[in-house]
């Protein structure tokens, strides 16, 4: 993408003029925390990583309220530009409609240290679905000096440029909001971060250290057996039959591999069983703490009608 023409029409340092009071929740800004964590992960090290995502929320007169968020794929276009999937936006977002009835499509997300090249294109794709989208740019990777959150907002407006109208984008100010949900959720987040001291901190610290300890010696064990077989066929050392049995008695007794593809689609399946398992029992979980919410909230109401039936 030319930088040059995206510098034509997008003022990023210009201050938005709508007056709109916009308020993130902190939900959105860990979704795009954990997209960007798993994306890089599961890349290479030298690999540039940045993701995209929409924003979900509900806007009322000149309050806008960004609650929550979900990733986009990017695809490119005949023209030779980008574009998001617009199908499978259309489609997520009929999904959230039948669960969260006011939420809106609001805008889009994306990962960099400002605004890019290209972005406009993507801001122009989705302006198809909504009018006059935002776009927030999360830094993954901001300097150590920086004191607040590295998160900017941008606004669309029109203004005229050589007697044409233009989408710009201005940077919007922002203060962050979060209701009783969202304040269990940070906390319980903090609470078992690997920096902290509680015993669920400790104990999967404790538990992947083990892990790590384990697969480390057998790595080692197993470079050794390598190691001594490339010596002793090479001639450097005598060969020792009681050890080579022993090796190969080892060997024999791994599960035999009849072919990579079979293992591979058997291995996947396992993994997917685990991970399947996993996550319901984190929907279990996270059902249980909502009806324990929703028990705590009837009893709270139902106090309040109580003094209020007496007075």
């Amino acid at each position: 993408f030319g930088r040059r023409a995206l510098c034509t029409v997008v003022v990023g340092a210009m201050e938005s003029g709508t007056g709109l009071s916009i308020s993130l929740h902190p939900l959105v800004i860990m979704n795009v925390s954990e997209h960007f964590t798993r994306k890089r992960a599961m890349s290479d090290r030298d690999t540039q990583v940045r993701v995209f995502g929409c924003l979900l929320g509900t806007l009322n007169g000149r309050s806008v309220d960004i609650a929550t968020s979900f990733e986009l794929n990017v695809v490119p276009t005949p023209q030779g530009g980008y574009s998001f999937d617009l199908a499978f936006l259309k489609t997520r977002l009929d999904q959230y409609k039948q669960v969260f009835k006011s939420y809106d499509l609001l805008g889009w997300y994306s990962t960099a240290p400002d605004v890019q090249d290209g972005d406009l294109m993507l801001h122009r794709s989705i302006s198809e679905i909504t009018e006059s989208p935002m776009y927030l740019v999360l830094d993954p990777m901001p300097a150590k000096t920086i004191q607040d959150l590295p998160i900017t907002i941008y606004e669309s407006e029109m203004h005229v440029v050589n007697d044409n109208p233009t989408m710009q984008l201005a940077k919007a100010p922002y203060k962050i909001d979060s209701i009783d949900s969202e304040r269990i959720s940070v906390d319980h987040v903090a609470s078992i971060s690997s920096a902290g001291s509680g015993p669920e901190s400790a104990a999967i610290v404790s538990h992947l250290d083990g892990q790590h300890s384990a697969i480390k010696m057998l790595s080692d064990r197993i470079n050794v057996l390598q190691l001594y077989l490339a010596a002793t066929q090479e001639g450097k050392i005598p060969v020792d039959h009681a050890a080579l049995r022993q090796i190969k008695s080892l060997c024999n007794s791994l599960p035999t591999v009849k072919s990579s593809a079979r293992f591979a689609e058997d291995f996947l399946a396992d993994y997917n069983d685990t991970l399947l398992v996993t996550y319901l029992a984190s929907i279990t979980q996270g059902t249980g703490t909502i009806n324990d919410v929703i028990d705590k909230f009837h009893i709270a109401y139902d106090k309040h009608a109580r003094r209020r039936g007496i007075f």
